[in-house]
């Protein structure tokens, strides 16, 4: 299967650019539900606020067919069509995805098994060998739109970084042991089958305890998303 992306320029009628924008919103929070839609983002003109533009992704054609069959009878559709100019019919681009920052891959058909422990450690190849292990089995998965990382840290060692997100949000797992993490100015204690959600923009760092830490961690997959700040829990 292939992705496919499309971008439509729409114009509103004269001064009723906002009220088009927020209809259009309003069709993307049904989006969220659809199968196959990877991106819904509406935009509105910074110079044209009577333009507002609309950049989609599906997962292949067929999904992108049965969503716009599904709109037919959507009162939304009817919503947004009324607030359009009659002179001005919507522009619609229809693109070929090839990649890029934030370029979502169609995920595989199917199932895949993989034993986390079998996923190569990188740790020796940012020097954190004496910290401990980090597995990132996102790709031997086929995973398209999750990313998945284990880190198990020895006793009373610490990631020699933070880090941050500037969109994705990220759920930690404590497996086993303990240990503690930094969030921003915040120290918290972290002990087995603890659930940790980390949003975006604080930055973060681990420790492992006593009998050390392991951590699954779990997030959307956001190329180029992240920011690495060495030594930042010294």
């Amino acid at each position: 299967m292939t992705t496919v992306a499309r971008h439509v320029r729409f114009t509103a009628r004269a001064g009723q650019g906002g009220s088009l924008a927020d209809a259009l919103l309003a069709a993307a929070a049904g989006m969220r539900s659809t199968p196959g839609c990877l991106r819904w983002i509406v935009s509105r003109g910074a110079q044209e606020p009577d333009v507002v533009v609309v950049e989609e992704l599906w997962r292949d054609a067929d999904h992108l067919a049965a969503a716009e069959d599904g709109l037919q009878e959507d009162e939304s559709v009817r919503e947004v069509l009324a607030l359009l100019d009659p002179a001005t019919p919507p522009q619609r681009i229809d693109l070929e995805p090839l990649g890029g920052v934030g370029h979502l891959p169609a995920a595989p058909d199917g199932v895949t098994l993989l034993h986390l422990d079998d996923a190569e450690d990188k740790a020796p190849g940012f020097e954190m060998g004496d910290v401990g292990a980090a597995r990132f089995p996102t790709g031997e998965l086929g995973l398209g739109q999750t990313g998945v990382a284990l880190h198990s840290m020895k006793p009373g060692r610490r990631h020699p970084f933070g880090h941050q997100h500037g969109e994705a949000e990220e759920l930690y797992v404590v497996l086993a042991g303990s240990g503690r993490a930094k969030l921003d100015d915040e120290v918290v204690e972290l002990g087995e089958r603890d659930a940790l959600r980390v949003g975006p923009r604080v930055t973060r760092a681990f420790e492992g305890g006593p009998e050390g830490l392991e951590l699954l961690v779990v997030g959307p997959r956001r190329e180029g998303d992240g920011e690495v700040l060495p030594g930042w829990w010294s």
